[in-house]
Protein backbone atom coordinates (compact mmCIF):
# COMPACT_ATOMS: atom_id res chain seq x y z
CA UNK A 1 0.00 0.00 0.00
CA UNK A 2 2.86 2.38 0.54
CA UNK A 3 4.44 1.92 -2.35
CA UNK A 4 1.73 2.44 -4.10
CA UNK A 5 1.00 5.93 -2.68
CA UNK A 6 4.71 6.63 -3.23
CA UNK A 7 4.15 6.60 -6.90
CA UNK A 8 0.86 8.45 -6.99
CA UNK A 9 3.14 10.99 -5.05
CA UNK A 10 5.90 10.86 -7.48
CA UNK A 11 2.95 11.56 -10.23
CA UNK A 12 1.43 14.03 -8.56
CA UNK A 13 -1.80 12.63 -7.00
CA UNK A 14 -1.06 13.65 -3.44
CA UNK A 15 -4.66 14.66 -3.24
CA UNK A 16 -6.27 11.56 -4.39
CA UNK A 17 -3.85 10.04 -1.21
CA UNK A 18 -5.72 11.79 1.07
CA UNK A 19 -9.05 11.63 -0.25
CA UNK A 20 -8.57 7.90 0.30
CA UNK A 21 -8.09 8.37 3.82
CA UNK A 22 -4.39 7.00 2.96
CA UNK A 23 -2.33 10.19 3.88
CA UNK A 24 -1.94 10.31 7.73
CA UNK A 25 -1.17 6.45 8.24
CA UNK A 26 1.53 6.88 5.48
CA UNK A 27 2.91 9.82 7.16
CA UNK A 28 3.37 8.42 10.06
CA UNK A 29 5.04 5.42 9.03
CA UNK A 30 7.55 7.85 7.65
CA UNK A 31 6.29 6.73 3.95
CA UNK A 32 4.89 10.30 2.90
CA UNK A 33 6.97 11.48 -0.04
CA UNK A 34 7.70 15.47 0.62
CA UNK A 35 9.98 16.22 -2.16
CA UNK A 36 7.97 18.53 -5.24
CA UNK A 37 7.01 16.78 -7.53
CA UNK A 38 9.44 16.78 -10.89
CA UNK A 39 9.24 19.62 -13.71
CA UNK A 40 9.02 17.28 -16.30
CA UNK A 41 5.93 15.33 -14.52
CA UNK A 42 4.49 18.18 -13.62
CA UNK A 43 4.39 19.51 -17.74
CA UNK A 44 2.10 16.17 -18.04
CA UNK A 45 -1.68 16.10 -18.64
CA UNK A 46 -3.71 14.24 -15.63
CA UNK A 47 -4.29 11.60 -17.84
CA UNK A 48 -0.96 11.16 -18.78
CA UNK A 49 0.48 11.74 -15.17
CA UNK A 50 -2.27 8.37 -14.37
CA UNK A 51 -0.81 6.28 -17.46
CA UNK A 52 2.68 6.78 -16.49
CA UNK A 53 1.88 5.88 -12.52
CA UNK A 54 -0.40 2.74 -13.90
CA UNK A 55 2.81 1.24 -15.38
CA UNK A 56 5.09 1.73 -12.54
CA UNK A 57 2.83 -0.24 -10.22
CA UNK A 58 3.44 -3.18 -12.45
CA UNK A 59 1.05 -5.91 -14.75
CA UNK A 60 -2.37 -5.73 -12.88
CA UNK A 61 -2.31 -2.19 -12.60
CA UNK A 62 -1.33 -2.03 -16.46
CA UNK A 63 -4.09 -4.34 -17.17
CA UNK A 64 -6.89 -2.10 -15.28
CA UNK A 65 -5.56 0.57 -17.46
CA UNK A 66 -6.42 -1.44 -20.54
CA UNK A 67 -10.13 -2.25 -18.93
CA UNK A 68 -10.59 1.53 -18.08
CA UNK A 69 -9.89 2.29 -21.88
CA UNK A 70 -13.12 0.47 -22.46
CA UNK A 71 -14.94 2.91 -20.44
CA UNK A 72 -16.09 5.52 -22.71
CA UNK A 73 -19.22 6.78 -20.34
CA UNK A 74 -16.97 7.42 -17.46
CA UNK A 75 -13.68 8.81 -18.81
CA UNK A 76 -13.69 11.84 -21.73
CA UNK A 77 -11.37 10.29 -25.29
CA UNK A 78 -8.27 11.88 -23.74
CA UNK A 79 -8.32 9.69 -20.72
CA UNK A 80 -9.41 6.69 -23.02
CA UNK A 81 -6.45 7.81 -25.40
CA UNK A 82 -3.40 7.16 -22.39
CA UNK A 83 -5.26 4.42 -21.23
CA UNK A 84 -5.33 2.98 -24.58
CA UNK A 85 -1.44 3.60 -24.88
CA UNK A 86 -0.86 1.06 -22.02
CA UNK A 87 1.41 -1.78 -22.88
CA UNK A 88 2.45 -5.15 -21.03
CA UNK A 89 6.20 -3.81 -20.25
CA UNK A 90 7.02 -7.41 -19.38
CA UNK A 91 10.63 -9.12 -19.73
CA UNK A 92 11.12 -12.76 -21.47
CA UNK A 93 11.88 -15.58 -19.26
CA UNK A 94 14.24 -18.78 -20.45
CA UNK A 95 12.38 -20.90 -22.05
CA UNK A 96 14.37 -23.77 -19.78
CA UNK A 97 12.17 -22.43 -16.88
CA UNK A 98 8.54 -22.39 -18.89
CA UNK A 99 9.58 -26.38 -19.85
CA UNK A 100 8.85 -27.85 -17.08
CA UNK A 101 5.05 -25.54 -16.57
CA UNK A 102 4.56 -27.31 -19.95
CA UNK A 103 5.18 -30.94 -18.88
CA UNK A 104 2.94 -30.61 -15.88
CA UNK A 105 0.43 -28.78 -17.39
CA UNK A 106 0.26 -31.49 -19.90
CA UNK A 107 1.60 -34.61 -18.58
CA UNK A 108 3.79 -35.56 -20.54
CA UNK A 109 7.53 -34.91 -21.87
CA UNK A 110 7.91 -32.02 -24.22
CA UNK A 111 9.82 -34.05 -26.80
CA UNK A 112 6.74 -36.55 -27.10
CA UNK A 113 4.79 -33.71 -27.95
CA UNK A 114 6.33 -31.19 -29.96
CA UNK A 115 8.99 -31.96 -32.61
CA UNK A 116 10.82 -28.42 -32.17
CA UNK A 117 10.26 -25.30 -30.00
CA UNK A 118 11.81 -22.04 -30.70
CA UNK A 119 13.04 -20.78 -27.80
CA UNK A 120 13.39 -17.62 -28.92
CA UNK A 121 9.83 -15.58 -28.17
CA UNK A 122 7.84 -14.45 -30.64
CA UNK A 123 5.77 -12.14 -28.24
CA UNK A 124 5.83 -11.82 -24.33
CA UNK A 125 3.27 -10.32 -22.38
CA UNK A 126 2.47 -9.51 -18.56
CA UNK A 127 0.70 -12.99 -17.68
CA UNK A 128 2.33 -15.66 -20.78
CA UNK A 129 5.19 -15.57 -23.32
CA UNK A 130 4.21 -16.94 -26.92
CA UNK A 131 6.86 -19.49 -28.63
CA UNK A 132 6.38 -20.83 -32.03
CA UNK A 133 6.62 -24.59 -32.04
CA UNK A 134 6.24 -27.78 -34.54
CA UNK A 135 3.97 -30.59 -33.22
CA UNK A 136 5.19 -34.03 -33.84
CA UNK A 137 2.52 -34.37 -36.69
CA UNK A 138 4.38 -31.47 -38.41
CA UNK A 139 1.93 -28.75 -37.71
CA UNK A 140 3.41 -25.64 -37.41
CA UNK A 141 2.25 -23.95 -34.07
CA UNK A 142 2.14 -20.95 -31.57
CA UNK A 143 2.62 -22.18 -27.91
CA UNK A 144 1.36 -19.52 -25.09
CA UNK A 145 2.33 -20.19 -21.27
CA UNK A 146 1.45 -18.87 -18.43
CA UNK A 147 4.34 -17.22 -16.51
CA UNK A 148 4.94 -19.01 -13.09
CA UNK A 149 3.75 -17.40 -10.05
CA UNK A 150 1.51 -14.69 -11.98
CA UNK A 151 -1.53 -16.58 -10.41
CA UNK A 152 -0.03 -15.18 -7.22
CA UNK A 153 1.11 -12.09 -7.60
CA UNK A 154 -2.18 -11.24 -9.01
CA UNK A 155 -4.08 -12.16 -6.83
CA UNK A 156 -2.55 -10.11 -3.88
CA UNK A 157 -2.86 -6.96 -6.11
CA UNK A 158 -6.38 -7.76 -6.55
CA UNK A 159 -7.03 -8.01 -2.63
CA UNK A 160 -5.40 -4.10 -2.67
CA UNK A 161 -7.36 -3.04 -5.45
CA UNK A 162 -10.50 -4.43 -3.57
CA UNK A 163 -9.71 -2.35 -0.35
CA UNK A 164 -8.31 0.85 -2.26
CA UNK A 165 -12.18 0.77 -3.81
CA UNK A 166 -13.68 0.33 -0.64
CA UNK A 167 -11.74 3.19 1.08
CA UNK A 168 -12.43 5.73 -2.32
CA UNK A 169 -16.01 4.90 -1.53
CA UNK A 170 -16.21 5.47 1.99
CA UNK A 171 -13.75 8.82 1.67
CA UNK A 172 -14.65 10.55 -1.47
CA UNK A 173 -17.97 11.56 -3.12
CA UNK A 174 -16.28 12.43 -6.17
CA UNK A 175 -14.11 9.00 -6.77
CA UNK A 176 -17.52 7.39 -5.62
CA UNK A 177 -19.22 8.48 -9.22
CA UNK A 178 -17.18 6.15 -10.60
CA UNK A 179 -18.27 3.19 -8.98
CA UNK A 180 -14.72 2.05 -8.50
CA UNK A 181 -16.05 -1.33 -6.23
CA UNK A 182 -18.37 -2.10 -9.30
CA UNK A 183 -15.20 -1.63 -11.67
CA UNK A 184 -12.79 -3.61 -9.50
CA UNK A 185 -15.59 -6.55 -9.58
CA UNK A 186 -15.88 -6.19 -13.13
CA UNK A 187 -11.93 -6.35 -13.62
CA UNK A 188 -11.36 -9.06 -11.52
CA UNK A 189 -13.78 -10.91 -13.25
CA UNK A 190 -12.14 -10.26 -16.43
CA UNK A 191 -8.59 -11.00 -15.33
CA UNK A 192 -9.01 -14.39 -13.52
CA UNK A 193 -10.94 -15.46 -16.77
CA UNK A 194 -7.44 -14.59 -18.49
CA UNK A 195 -5.81 -16.29 -16.71
CA UNK A 196 -7.72 -19.74 -17.96
CA UNK A 197 -6.59 -19.91 -21.31
CA UNK A 198 -9.18 -22.94 -21.75
CA UNK A 199 -11.89 -19.97 -22.20
CA UNK A 200 -9.82 -18.06 -24.68
CA UNK A 201 -10.20 -21.21 -26.58
CA UNK A 202 -13.27 -21.68 -26.06
CA UNK A 203 -14.19 -18.25 -27.16
CA UNK A 204 -12.20 -18.86 -30.37
CA UNK A 205 -14.08 -22.08 -31.41
CA UNK A 206 -17.50 -20.18 -30.72
CA UNK A 207 -16.13 -17.13 -32.97
CA UNK A 208 -15.28 -19.61 -35.52
CA UNK A 209 -18.31 -21.39 -35.59
CA UNK A 210 -20.75 -18.38 -36.04
CA UNK A 211 -18.52 -17.12 -38.45
CA UNK A 212 -18.47 -20.08 -40.65
CA UNK A 213 -20.48 -18.44 -43.73
CA UNK A 214 -18.26 -15.90 -44.20
CA UNK A 215 -15.90 -18.01 -46.11
CA UNK A 216 -12.97 -15.11 -45.94
CA UNK A 217 -12.85 -15.02 -42.65
CA UNK A 218 -10.31 -17.80 -40.56
CA UNK A 219 -10.15 -18.23 -36.78
CA UNK A 220 -6.97 -19.96 -36.22
CA UNK A 221 -8.17 -23.64 -34.83
CA UNK A 222 -6.92 -24.73 -31.34
CA UNK A 223 -5.26 -27.75 -30.57
CA UNK A 224 -7.19 -29.06 -27.41
CA UNK A 225 -5.56 -32.35 -26.94
CA UNK A 226 -2.13 -30.17 -26.22
CA UNK A 227 -3.79 -27.32 -24.08
CA UNK A 228 -4.54 -26.94 -20.83
CA UNK A 229 -5.69 -24.08 -18.46
CA UNK A 230 -2.16 -22.54 -18.61
CA UNK A 231 -0.81 -23.89 -21.62
CA UNK A 232 -2.56 -23.11 -25.08
CA UNK A 233 -1.83 -24.54 -28.91
CA UNK A 234 -2.99 -23.04 -31.60
CA UNK A 235 -2.27 -22.83 -35.54
CA UNK A 236 -0.01 -20.67 -36.52
CA UNK A 237 -1.34 -18.53 -39.36
CA UNK A 238 1.27 -16.63 -41.73
CA UNK A 239 -0.35 -13.73 -43.08
CA UNK A 240 0.50 -9.73 -43.50
CA UNK A 241 -0.23 -7.43 -40.25
CA UNK A 242 -3.21 -5.54 -40.72
CA UNK A 243 -1.13 -2.21 -39.85
CA UNK A 244 2.06 -3.14 -42.29
CA UNK A 245 -0.36 -0.74 -44.74
CA UNK A 246 3.31 -0.53 -47.05
CA UNK A 247 3.23 -4.52 -47.14
CA UNK A 248 -0.36 -4.70 -47.88
CA UNK A 249 -0.12 -2.64 -50.75
CA UNK A 250 3.51 -4.29 -52.53
CA UNK A 251 1.41 -7.23 -52.02
CA UNK A 252 -1.24 -6.04 -54.24
CA UNK A 253 -4.04 -6.42 -51.49
CA UNK A 254 -7.12 -4.46 -51.51
CA UNK A 255 -7.15 -2.49 -48.28
CA UNK A 256 -11.14 -1.35 -48.94
CA UNK A 257 -12.10 -4.18 -49.40
CA UNK A 258 -10.26 -5.32 -46.19
CA UNK A 259 -11.98 -2.83 -44.27
CA UNK A 260 -15.46 -3.65 -45.72
CA UNK A 261 -14.86 -7.48 -44.48
CA UNK A 262 -13.91 -6.55 -41.03
CA UNK A 263 -16.82 -4.42 -40.71
CA UNK A 264 -19.35 -6.77 -42.05
CA UNK A 265 -17.69 -9.53 -39.66
CA UNK A 266 -17.77 -7.12 -36.52
CA UNK A 267 -21.45 -6.12 -36.83
CA UNK A 268 -22.62 -9.49 -37.32
CA UNK A 269 -20.61 -10.43 -34.60
CA UNK A 270 -22.34 -8.05 -32.32
CA UNK A 271 -25.63 -7.96 -33.77
CA UNK A 272 -26.82 -11.04 -35.37
CA UNK A 273 -25.60 -13.67 -32.58
CA UNK A 274 -24.48 -11.64 -29.40
CA UNK A 275 -20.62 -12.78 -29.11
CA UNK A 276 -18.04 -10.28 -30.60
CA UNK A 277 -14.23 -9.76 -30.61
CA UNK A 278 -14.52 -6.82 -27.83
CA UNK A 279 -10.47 -5.41 -28.75
CA UNK A 280 -10.14 -5.23 -32.96
CA UNK A 281 -7.31 -2.92 -33.15
CA UNK A 282 -5.05 -3.78 -36.03
CA UNK A 283 -2.45 -6.18 -34.02
CA UNK A 284 -5.15 -8.61 -33.99
CA UNK A 285 -5.73 -9.48 -37.43
CA UNK A 286 -3.67 -10.85 -40.00
CA UNK A 287 -4.75 -10.35 -43.76
CA UNK A 288 -4.03 -13.96 -46.03
CA UNK A 289 -3.90 -13.80 -49.93
CA UNK A 290 -7.31 -13.21 -51.78
CA UNK A 291 -8.28 -10.00 -49.05
CA UNK A 292 -8.49 -12.91 -46.19
CA UNK A 293 -8.81 -12.35 -42.81
CA UNK A 294 -7.54 -13.97 -40.21
CA UNK A 295 -8.88 -12.93 -36.41
CA UNK A 296 -6.47 -13.40 -33.56
CA UNK A 297 -6.45 -13.27 -29.50
CA UNK A 298 -9.84 -13.54 -28.11
CA UNK A 299 -9.06 -12.98 -24.39
CA UNK A 300 -11.61 -10.14 -25.00
CA UNK A 301 -14.72 -10.34 -25.77
CA UNK A 302 -18.40 -9.47 -25.33
CA UNK A 303 -21.59 -10.14 -24.95
CA UNK A 304 -24.78 -8.80 -26.10
CA UNK A 305 -28.11 -10.83 -24.82
CA UNK A 306 -31.02 -10.88 -27.23
CA UNK A 307 -32.70 -7.84 -25.05
CA UNK A 308 -29.51 -5.70 -24.93
CA UNK A 309 -29.51 -5.56 -29.31
CA UNK A 310 -33.37 -4.88 -29.36
CA UNK A 311 -32.11 -1.36 -27.51
CA UNK A 312 -29.54 -1.13 -29.66
CA UNK A 313 -32.29 -1.55 -32.62
CA UNK A 314 -34.44 1.05 -30.67
CA UNK A 315 -31.55 3.56 -30.10
CA UNK A 316 -30.63 3.58 -33.79
CA UNK A 317 -34.22 3.65 -35.29
CA UNK A 318 -34.83 6.27 -32.71
CA UNK A 319 -31.81 8.62 -33.63
CA UNK A 320 -33.21 8.24 -37.34
CA UNK A 321 -36.60 9.27 -36.83
CA UNK A 322 -36.43 11.63 -34.75
CA UNK A 323 -37.61 9.76 -30.95
CA UNK A 324 -36.04 11.42 -28.45
CA UNK A 325 -38.44 10.27 -25.50
CA UNK A 326 -37.77 6.35 -26.72
CA UNK A 327 -34.01 6.86 -27.02
CA UNK A 328 -33.95 8.97 -23.49
CA UNK A 329 -35.95 5.60 -21.67
CA UNK A 330 -33.53 3.32 -23.32
CA UNK A 331 -30.79 5.40 -21.54
CA UNK A 332 -32.76 5.57 -18.40
CA UNK A 333 -33.22 1.71 -18.24
CA UNK A 334 -29.32 1.40 -18.29
CA UNK A 335 -29.45 3.44 -15.49
CA UNK A 336 -29.10 1.01 -13.09
CA UNK A 337 -31.68 2.08 -10.79
CA UNK A 338 -29.50 5.67 -10.37
CA UNK A 339 -32.34 8.70 -9.92
CA UNK A 340 -32.86 10.29 -13.82
CA UNK A 341 -33.95 13.42 -14.40
CA UNK A 342 -36.09 11.90 -17.04
CA UNK A 343 -37.56 15.57 -18.87
CA UNK A 344 -33.87 16.76 -18.68
CA UNK A 345 -32.60 13.55 -20.54
CA UNK A 346 -35.44 13.62 -23.39
CA UNK A 347 -34.11 17.90 -24.06
CA UNK A 348 -30.59 16.51 -24.12
CA UNK A 349 -31.19 13.81 -26.15
CA UNK A 350 -32.96 16.26 -28.17
CA UNK A 351 -30.07 18.49 -28.90
CA UNK A 352 -28.12 15.21 -30.19
CA UNK A 353 -30.07 13.43 -32.56
CA UNK A 354 -31.20 17.26 -34.04
CA UNK A 355 -27.61 17.16 -35.30
CA UNK A 356 -28.41 13.82 -37.46
CA UNK A 357 -31.98 15.33 -38.59
CA UNK A 358 -32.89 13.54 -42.05
CA UNK A 359 -29.53 11.19 -42.15
CA UNK A 360 -29.78 8.17 -43.42
CA UNK A 361 -28.36 4.90 -41.50
CA UNK A 362 -25.29 4.72 -44.08
CA UNK A 363 -24.28 8.61 -43.62
CA UNK A 364 -24.75 8.57 -39.63
CA UNK A 365 -21.41 9.18 -38.27
CA UNK A 366 -21.28 6.12 -36.18
CA UNK A 367 -18.30 7.11 -33.71
CA UNK A 368 -19.67 11.10 -33.38
CA UNK A 369 -23.23 9.80 -32.70
CA UNK A 370 -21.35 7.27 -29.64
CA UNK A 371 -19.38 10.04 -28.59
CA UNK A 372 -22.09 12.79 -27.97
CA UNK A 373 -23.94 9.52 -26.21
CA UNK A 374 -21.47 8.63 -23.79
CA UNK A 375 -20.55 12.42 -23.14
CA UNK A 376 -24.14 12.99 -22.35
CA UNK A 377 -24.25 10.04 -20.41
CA UNK A 378 -21.29 11.23 -17.90
CA UNK A 379 -22.97 14.80 -18.06
CA UNK A 380 -25.68 12.83 -16.45
CA UNK A 381 -23.60 10.41 -14.16
CA UNK A 382 -25.15 7.90 -15.48
CA UNK A 383 -23.19 4.29 -15.99
CA UNK A 384 -23.69 2.28 -18.95
CA UNK A 385 -23.83 -1.48 -18.13
CA UNK A 386 -20.51 -2.72 -19.32
CA UNK A 387 -21.61 -4.99 -21.96
CA UNK A 388 -23.00 -2.02 -23.96
CA UNK A 389 -19.37 0.25 -23.11
CA UNK A 390 -17.62 -2.70 -24.17
CA UNK A 391 -19.70 -2.37 -27.67
CA UNK A 392 -19.42 1.10 -28.04
CA UNK A 393 -15.53 0.70 -27.29
CA UNK A 394 -15.07 -1.87 -30.12
CA UNK A 395 -16.92 0.22 -32.28
CA UNK A 396 -15.25 3.19 -31.69
CA UNK A 397 -11.62 1.20 -32.80
CA UNK A 398 -13.23 -0.67 -35.31
CA UNK A 399 -13.96 2.52 -36.88
CA UNK A 400 -10.54 3.58 -36.18
CA UNK A 401 -9.49 0.37 -37.56
CA UNK A 402 -11.47 0.81 -40.74
CA UNK A 403 -9.98 4.77 -41.32
CA UNK A 404 -6.23 3.55 -41.04
CA UNK A 405 -6.84 1.02 -44.01
CA UNK A 406 -8.86 2.91 -46.01
CA UNK A 407 -9.50 6.99 -45.22
CA UNK A 408 -12.56 7.20 -46.81
CA UNK A 409 -14.32 4.22 -44.99
CA UNK A 410 -17.76 4.25 -43.33
CA UNK A 411 -18.88 1.68 -40.62
CA UNK A 412 -22.63 2.26 -40.74
CA UNK A 413 -22.63 1.80 -45.06
CA UNK A 414 -21.81 -1.72 -44.09
CA UNK A 415 -24.11 -2.06 -41.49
CA UNK A 416 -27.07 -0.73 -43.16
CA UNK A 417 -28.41 -3.61 -44.65
CA UNK A 418 -27.78 -6.09 -41.35
CA UNK A 419 -29.85 -3.32 -39.62
CA UNK A 420 -32.70 -3.09 -41.73
CA UNK A 421 -33.26 -6.69 -42.14
CA UNK A 422 -33.09 -6.66 -38.28
CA UNK A 423 -35.99 -4.02 -38.44
CA UNK A 424 -37.87 -5.82 -40.58
CA UNK A 425 -37.56 -8.95 -38.64
CA UNK A 426 -38.69 -7.28 -35.47
CA UNK A 427 -41.27 -5.24 -36.30
CA UNK A 428 -42.89 -8.03 -38.78
CA UNK A 429 -46.55 -8.72 -38.48
CA UNK A 430 -45.89 -11.77 -36.55
CA UNK A 431 -43.84 -11.04 -34.38
CA UNK A 432 -45.83 -7.94 -33.40
CA UNK A 433 -49.21 -10.09 -32.90
CA UNK A 434 -46.84 -12.25 -31.04
CA UNK A 435 -45.45 -9.64 -28.55
CA UNK A 436 -49.48 -8.04 -28.60
CA UNK A 437 -50.72 -11.02 -27.08
CA UNK A 438 -47.40 -11.43 -24.40
CA UNK A 439 -48.59 -8.08 -23.62
CA UNK A 440 -51.88 -8.39 -23.03
CA UNK A 441 -51.81 -11.75 -20.90
CA UNK A 442 -49.59 -9.69 -18.76
CA UNK A 443 -52.02 -7.20 -18.54
CA UNK A 444 -54.57 -9.94 -17.67
CA UNK A 445 -52.05 -11.23 -14.76
CA UNK A 446 -51.91 -7.30 -13.36
CA UNK A 447 -55.59 -6.73 -13.12
CA UNK A 448 -56.45 -10.11 -11.47
CA UNK A 449 -52.89 -9.58 -9.22
CA UNK A 450 -54.05 -9.51 -5.25
CA UNK A 451 -54.31 -5.55 -4.02
CA UNK A 452 -50.80 -4.52 -2.54
CA UNK A 453 -49.93 -4.78 0.57
CA UNK A 454 -50.08 -1.60 3.13
CA UNK A 455 -46.43 0.48 3.42
CA UNK A 456 -45.35 -1.61 0.13
CA UNK A 457 -43.13 1.22 -2.29
CA UNK A 458 -45.29 2.62 -5.55
CA UNK A 459 -44.51 2.27 -8.87
CA UNK A 460 -42.70 6.17 -8.71
CA UNK A 461 -40.61 4.88 -5.41
CA UNK A 462 -39.46 1.68 -6.95
CA UNK A 463 -37.75 3.99 -10.27
CA UNK A 464 -40.74 3.88 -12.06
CA UNK A 465 -41.92 7.14 -13.81
CA UNK A 466 -45.39 6.40 -13.94
CA UNK A 467 -45.17 9.25 -17.35
CA UNK A 468 -43.66 6.52 -19.18
CA UNK A 469 -45.90 3.87 -17.86
CA UNK A 470 -48.90 5.36 -19.03
CA UNK A 471 -46.67 6.09 -22.33
CA UNK A 472 -46.61 2.05 -22.75
CA UNK A 473 -50.17 1.17 -21.76
CA UNK A 474 -51.80 3.83 -24.37
CA UNK A 475 -49.03 1.80 -26.67
CA UNK A 476 -50.54 -0.99 -25.39
CA UNK A 477 -54.01 -0.24 -26.24
CA UNK A 478 -53.72 1.00 -29.24
CA UNK A 479 -51.53 -2.35 -30.16
CA UNK A 480 -54.83 -4.19 -28.96
CA UNK A 481 -57.20 -2.21 -31.12
CA UNK A 482 -55.07 -2.74 -34.18
CA UNK A 483 -55.04 -6.60 -33.57
CA UNK A 484 -58.73 -6.94 -32.83
CA UNK A 485 -59.21 -5.28 -36.17
CA UNK A 486 -57.12 -7.59 -37.61
CA UNK A 487 -59.42 -10.19 -36.50
CA UNK A 488 -61.91 -8.52 -37.88
CA UNK A 489 -60.47 -7.80 -41.08
CA UNK A 490 -60.12 -11.82 -41.49
CA UNK A 491 -63.90 -12.94 -40.20
CA UNK A 492 -64.75 -10.28 -42.94
CA UNK A 493 -62.31 -11.86 -45.65
CA UNK A 494 -64.10 -14.93 -44.74
CA UNK A 495 -67.64 -14.34 -44.83
CA UNK A 496 -67.44 -12.31 -48.39
CA UNK A 497 -65.83 -15.09 -49.87
CA UNK A 498 -68.43 -17.59 -48.13
CA UNK A 499 -71.10 -15.42 -49.66
CA UNK A 500 -69.37 -15.01 -52.86
CA UNK A 501 -69.10 -19.22 -53.67
CA UNK A 502 -72.92 -19.24 -52.39
CA UNK A 503 -73.94 -16.34 -54.26
CA UNK A 504 -75.98 -14.87 -51.48
CA UNK A 505 -78.85 -12.03 -52.07
CA UNK A 506 -78.67 -10.22 -55.47
CA UNK A 507 -76.36 -11.87 -58.19
CA UNK A 508 -76.12 -9.73 -61.48
CA UNK A 509 -73.15 -11.80 -63.60
CA UNK A 510 -73.54 -14.70 -61.62
CA UNK A 511 -71.72 -12.80 -58.43
CA UNK A 512 -72.97 -12.37 -55.18
CA UNK A 513 -73.47 -8.40 -55.04
CA UNK A 514 -73.51 -8.03 -50.91
CA UNK A 515 -69.92 -10.44 -51.42
CA UNK A 516 -68.42 -8.77 -53.27
CA UNK A 517 -68.76 -5.97 -51.50
CA UNK A 518 -67.67 -7.42 -48.23
CA UNK A 519 -64.74 -8.82 -49.95
CA UNK A 520 -63.61 -5.51 -51.46
CA UNK A 521 -64.40 -3.39 -48.03
CA UNK A 522 -62.35 -6.39 -46.25
CA UNK A 523 -59.61 -5.53 -48.90
CA UNK A 524 -59.17 -2.00 -48.67
CA UNK A 525 -59.30 -2.11 -44.81
CA UNK A 526 -56.45 -4.54 -44.75
CA UNK A 527 -54.48 -2.54 -46.84
CA UNK A 528 -54.99 0.86 -44.90
CA UNK A 529 -53.78 -1.66 -41.96
CA UNK A 530 -50.68 -2.76 -43.19
CA UNK A 531 -49.74 0.76 -44.27
CA UNK A 532 -50.20 2.12 -40.76
CA UNK A 533 -48.22 -0.74 -39.07
CA UNK A 534 -45.57 -0.58 -41.66
CA UNK A 535 -45.33 3.12 -41.97
CA UNK A 536 -42.65 4.27 -39.95
CA UNK A 537 -40.60 1.15 -41.69
CA UNK A 538 -39.90 3.42 -44.43
CA UNK A 539 -38.07 5.98 -43.01
CA UNK A 540 -35.07 3.42 -43.37
CA UNK A 541 -35.51 2.98 -46.87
Amino acid sequence: MNELAGILFKYGFADVIRRLGLATPIEQAGKLVRSPVKGDILRMGTAERLRCALEEMGPTFVKLGQILATRVDLFPLDWIAEFEKLQDQASAIPFEELAPLIEEALGKPIDSLFARVDPTPIGVASIGQVHSALTRRGQKVVLKIQKPGIRNKIDSDLRLLDQLAKLACDNSVEIRRYRPVELIREFRRSLLRELDFTIEARNADRIRKNMRSLKWLTVPRVYWELSSSTVQVQQHIEGIPAKALEKLDAAGLDRAQIARRGALAAWKMALEDGFFHADPHPGNFIILPGNRIAMLDFGMVGKLSHSRREQILQMTRAVVIREAEQCAAVLASWSDGQPVNFEQLVSDVEDVISQYHGVSISELDITALLNDITAMVRNHNLVLPSDIALFIKAIITLEGFGRLLNPDFDLMTEAEPLLKRMIRTRYSPARLAKSLSLRALDVVDKVYAPPPVPGQQSPQEQGLDPRQLERMVTRLERGQYRQVQALLVASSFIGGSVMLAGKVGPSPWGISLFGLIVFLGSAGWASWLMWVSRRFLREWE
